[in-house]
């Protein structure tokens, strides 16, 4: 076994490493996350986490050593879901933002960043649905550690910067003539296009107790804002005018003016991709990882209702995982250049398991400096416009002008192991537009798809997107032309109150039309082709597609309410259903309703979030659940606490308890207590080892079992 296991380790990555030479894996969605990328958003650094699905953004909670948890909805993968890897990102190399690190899943399903100290820090769901943006001031510049005060909007300019107690008529006619002379100043100033000097001006005066020129230096501090060029500023200052002055007798002016600077106000604010310096070489930097588990797993079975037990002992988990992320970029004069490869590699040891590589990215993009063009070629992640989630083939993105540009990509789906479906082909273009006054956005596209030579899918689609700073709406729509129905609508919103309350919105209806779920129906090992060769049209084809594509609806609100510094309230309704509505049958003898019944379930959630309560850098989390569902009534209890000491030292603990009745007289309850230690020795260096205990107690008309596994895993990544 000692050579066996050695002969793994060492060919754990030659496997991974021949994938890039184009050798044939198996691929899946092994990993949740996509990519980190680091933007800059005017005096801010955005970090973004692009994820392989689309999200629903729900909350967070920062502990003071810096960790931020994220909890957020993977909204087309089952969370749940084995084949789904532990991930562990470092930053990638960057001049404007802290050094961070993103794990997920943590013990308690959220995503954490941390940045081993306390930041000033805001998150955004991101205008795609596939990703989350968290903003930093931007702490270096050009390589050299360099402070940069936060923009402070003009409102703060507007709000009184000293407060002056006046008691009688004499202080408040020298305060009137203090600020008519300084008005006086300004407008002389801003005549003479000395812009500067009149901010200066307006600023002292708006620092003096309310007064007759109030008013005017409010919007004359807008004014000179905008000639000055500082759009947000400006804006801001107009906003703040057209709030506090709705009567004003040149409200439309305000108006009028806050609309000419909203645009170049984006413009300042516009995300762009953080330049790093110019390189002859290409610079290299990403991760490598491996983990060790084993388990193994003992029932005692009661046969009813003769009381015999027979007891099994088995080894259930024999493994080591390997992943490797890897990114070469380099910048020159005129050209960006990354290189991208993400792979995972599973060694099992138990004889009856085989081993498996799942190869999540490779490829190679590269654009002009000015982001004119960026084209690319590999197995990718595609974000909007209807593209697989992950496909293998090219893109081009051509922008024509900062607010629009044109897509256009060429692939082949990925399909998951043991997939019945065909391989297929598809082509897309679509239409970027980028945000209008208001904080609107969006894009159009169409898709087309084959299977061999019978079309597989048409569709157009449709995304829209409205943000700001408190909130973010999407919309998405495609109407499949070749079936005549609707693959997708979804409306998804998130709000955040003044107070820190968020509230979640998401109303989805969603139908994966294909040609190849035709093939549910027939004989096992049937092909389109075969079928078409043997007389079946494509029209049958589809109708049987439509037989085999149960529409699936979606209904999700949820809200979280700070109810101090360190405690937050989250609840959560959801309700889904799946039927085969509208299933045109092309054969009388058989009853869609039948095949692929309605399924139902309503769930209600709620927790309680304390952050640094027993520790100082500590997070608790309290969730409970009930689940009626249409063959299923399930309640569910957790508790997981995470503490950090000395800032390198982490211990998470986990329980959680599980109780289910089903409409097969099934009774299941479950217990499953776990911890994890993890230890960063230095920037480059994380070790990890953990533990846990599933009890298992399941009680059937035939027999009772009752099943305790137990699991260890130890490993460690090294970042470059």
């Amino acid at each position: 076994m000692k050579s066996n296991l050695l002969i793994k380790l060492i060919g754990a990555y030659l496997l991974g490493i021949l994938c890039l030479f184009g050798i044939a894996v198996k691929p899946v969605h092994a990993e949740v996350i996509d990519r980190i990328q680091i933007f800059q958003a005017g005096n801010e650094a955005e970090i973004r986490i692009r994820f392989v699905t689309r999200i629903q953004y729900v909350r967070q909670v920062m502990l003071k050593n810096g960790d931020v948890r994220i909890y957020f909805n993977l909204l087309e993968i089952d969370a749940a879901d084995p084949r789904l890897t532990w991930q562990k990102r470092d930053s990638p190399p960057s001049n404007i933002a802290p050094h961070f690190t993103v794990t997920y899943p943590e013990i308690d399903s959220s995503l954490s960043i941390s940045f081993g100290r306390p930041v000033d820090y805001h998150i955004r769901p991101g205008n795609d649905g596939r990703s989350i943006s968290i903003y930093t001031p931007i702490t270096k510049l050009s390589g050299k550690p360099q402070g940069i005060p936060a923009l402070t909007p003009s409102v703060t300019a507007s709000s009184p910067a000293k407060i002056v107690v006046l008691q009688g008529s004499e202080e408040i006619a020298a305060n009137e003539a203090e600020a008519k002379q300084l008005i006086y100043q300004a407008g002389i100033a801003l005549n003479n296009n000395s812009n500067q000097e009149a901010i200066d001006i307006l600023t002292k005066l708006l620092g003096l107790p309310p007064n007759q020129q109030t008013q005017t230096a409010n919007y004359m501090i807008g004014q000179a804002y905008e000639r000055n060029k500082e759009f947000v500023k400006a804006r801001n200052s107009y906003s703040l005018y057209i709030n506090q002055y709705p009567k004003a007798s040149n409200l439309n002016q305000a108006k009028a003016s806050l609309a000419r600077v909203f645009m170049p106000a984006y413009e300042e604010e516009k995300s762009v991709p953080e330049k790093l310096a110019i390189s002859d070489s290409m610079n290299y930097f990403g991760g490598f990882s491996q983990y060790f588990t084993k388990g193994f797993v003992q029932t005692d079975s009661t046969l009813l209702p003769t009381s015999e037990v027979v007891t099994s002992i088995s080894n259930d988990q024999y493994q080591l995982l390997s992943s490797l992320d890897l990114t070469g970029q380099k910048r020159t004069e005129t050209t960006d250049t990354r290189l991208v490869f993400r792979d995972t590699f599973t060694a099992n040891f138990l004889p009856y398991a085989g081993d498996n590589n799942f190869l999540t990215a490779a490829y190679f993009e590269q654009g002009t400096s000015d982001e004119r063009y960026i084209y690319g070629l590999g197995r990718q992640t595609g974000a909007s416009g209807g593209l697989p989630s992950r496909f293998d083939g090219a893109w081009l993105n051509r922008k024509f002008s900062s607010r629009w540009r044109v897509n256009g990509a060429l692939g082949v789906p990925v399909l998951a192991p043991g997939s019945t479906e065909e391989s297929k082909i598809f082509s897309a273009i679509s239409v970027d537009l980028s945000r209008l006054p208001g904080q609107w956005s969006g894009n159009t596209y169409l898709i087309g798809q084959r299977v061999g030579k019978v079309m597989d899918k048409r569709a157009v689609g449709l995304e829209t997107h409205y943000f700001n700073k408190q909130n973010n709406h999407m919309g998405l729509f495609e109407y499949d032309t070749l079936f005549k129905k609707l693959n997708i609508g979804l409306i998804q919103g998130n709000w955040t109150t003044m107070g820190g309350a968020n509230y979640t919105l998401l109303i989805e209806q969603r139908r994966n039309l294909e040609i190849t779920n035709a093939l549910r129906l027939e004989q096992p090992g049937e092909s389109i082709e075969g079928m078409i060769t043997s007389g079946a049209t494509p029209e049958y084809l589809r109708s049987n597609a439509l037989l085999a594509s149960p529409i699936y609806n979606q209904f999700m609100f949820g809200m979280t309410q700070p109810l101090s510094s360190h405690i937050k309230l989250g609840g959560d309704f959801r309700a889904t259903n799946t039927t085969s509505y509208e299933a045109f049958n092309a054969d009388p003898l058989i009853n869609a309703r039948e095949i692929y019944p309605r399924i139902w379930a309503y769930i209600y959630s709620a927790q309680v979030i304390g952050s640094n309560l027993l520790f100082s850098n500590d997070l608790g989390v309290i969730s409970a659940s009930y689940t009626n569902a249409s063959t299923y009534n399930g309640r569910a209890l957790s508790y997981s606490q995470v503490a950090t000491f000395r800032e390198k030292l982490q211990f998470n603990i986990s329980v959680q308890l599980y109780d289910e009745n089903n409409n097969m007289s099934v009774n299941l309850t479950r217990i499953s207590p776990s911890f994890r230690i993890s230890y960063r020795m230095n920037k480059a260096f994380n070790f990890e080892v953990g533990a846990g205990l599933v009890l298992s107690h399941t009680i059937t008309p035939e027999q009772d079992d009752k099943s305790r596994k137990k699991y260890f895993n130890l490993g460690y990544r090294w970042d470059f």
